[in-house]
């Protein structure tokens, strides 16, 4: 199966498209940096669901930081961002 990069993976779409993924046998690492926008209980909630299932992997990072996303990317490859 492939594996994604997902951002934004605590907020409602990224989360649900990541559960997607997963269920279909996918491999997700998932990026977010869990602002306080909204309630942060909630992404904290969403995260806790998808760190329950195989084959997620979350990092916390600020994609608007070009030093952490570039540590946080290393040398991984990804099928799709």
């Amino acid at each position: 199966m492939a594996c994604y990069l997902l951002t934004g993976v605590a907020g409602f779409i990224g989360s649900v498209v990541a559960n997607h993924l997963l269920m279909e046998g996918h491999k997700v690492v998932g990026w977010d940096n869990l602002n306080d926008a909204y309630d942060p209980r909630l992404k904290y909630w969403r995260l806790e669901r998808l760190q329950e299932k195989a084959g997620f992997e979350f990092c916390r990072v600020d994609i608007s930081h070009r030093e952490d996303v570039a540590k946080a990317w290393g040398d991984s490859s990804y099928d799709a961002v």
